[in-house]
């Protein structure tokens, strides 16, 4: 059981009573952890932990889940847990998207943050500085289904589609669906197993998860909740929106969806929001390491101006080099 001190109650009594800016020292290694894990248990707020490094960040996560208790890391849907929100693990201003598990990981943590009571959500300095998609935009891409309803099949594929889910011949990975005569096998975010959804006409008859595998049942259902797959919603408005602002890839022109397509977000959204958008009021925001959080900040706002200088150049580069050829 894990204990909390003097020092601890005192600390959530300041909560409490809406006391900011607090800071605590002392701490170093895993006894912070230790700390904020016993601050955690006594408190049912949202709480958006931020370390200065990727790296500090899945440290603090693996220290967390040892101090915590384990339904935290493997709960169902709606009771308190533990999510990352993790970096990309390729820079969108590569041309190529980020694997789909990591694009997971961060819509499930947004979805937490936004709808449930007590999320703890742990990521860093890297991760935040970016813009994502609206907090609106997110929880009007979400979608309800339950045994018994009825449902618009083909409008419900277009959301998918429009949702970044990938219509395949056979469900494997997150992200993928497919459409078998009343059968629709799909992978959202926020479960560890695909779904089968079987109708009969515009009636969901059966909800349950399979084993992708085997493709025998594992849990029926009574409801289950669909995430959009990808952080870039393909909604005729904002699709509109981003060919209007024009220097899209072709392949935008093509098949709507494309690699990178994380780097033109501001093309799709006219107001994107961070991370800090999705924390409630009344949600506690936790910097380990609030000089060292601030000096990567710095860091890495000079990297990124470096990396888009640079890429930016070996663009006008190619673009001179084919004119060159072009004249002759």
């Amino acid at each position: 059981m894990h204990r909390i001190d003097e020092q601890q109650v005192k600390l959530k009594e300041w909560i409490e009573e809406g006391v900011k800016d607090l800071r605590v020292t002392g701490l170093s290694g895993s006894a912070r952890a230790y700390c904020l894990a016993g601050l955690l248990l006594e408190m049912e707020r949202p709480c958006l932990i931020v370390l200065p490094t990727a790296k500090e960040a899945k440290k603090s996560l693996r220290e967390l889940e040892f101090f915590l208790p384990r339904g935290w890391m493997s709960g169902d849907v709606g009771e308190r847990r533990l999510y990352s929100f993790p970096i990309y693990d390729i820079s969108p201003l590569k041309g190529l998207s980020p694997h789909r598990d990591i694009v997971s990981q961060r819509l499930e943590a947004l979805y937490a943050l936004a709808s449930e009571k007590a999320p703890v959500v742990v990521t860093s300095v890297e991760a935040v500085l970016f813009r994502i998609l609206p907090k609106k935009e997110m929880m009007g891409s979400v979608d309800l289904l339950q045994v018994g309803e009825e449902v618009d099949r083909e409008k419900l594929l277009r959301r998918l589609d429009a949702a970044g889910f990938q219509r395949t011949s056979l469900v494997e990975e997150r992200g993928d669906y497919s459409v078998r005569g009343g059968v629709i096998d799909l992978f959202p975010p926020l479960y560890a197993s695909p779904l089968r959804v079987e109708f009969f006409g515009d009636k969901v008859e059966s909800l349950r998860f399979f084993d992708p595998l085997s493709q025998r049942s594992l849990q029926t259902l009574k409801e289950a909740i669909v995430l959009p797959a990808n952080e870039i919603i393909m909604r005729e408005a904002n699709v509109q929106r981003a060919r209007s602002m024009g220097r899209l890839p072709v392949l935008m022109k093509e098949v709507g969806a494309f690699p990178g397509q994380e780097a033109w977000l501001n093309h799709f959204y006219e107001h994107p929001d961070t991370v800090f958008d999705y924390v409630p009021d009344r949600g506690l925001l936790v910097l380990e390491d609030d000089l060292q959080v601030e000096k990567e900040i710095q860091s890495f706002i000079e990297g990124f101006v470096r990396e888009e200088k640079k890429l930016r150049l070996e663009s006008e580069q190619r673009e001179s080099c084919r004119k060159s050829r072009a004249s002759f």
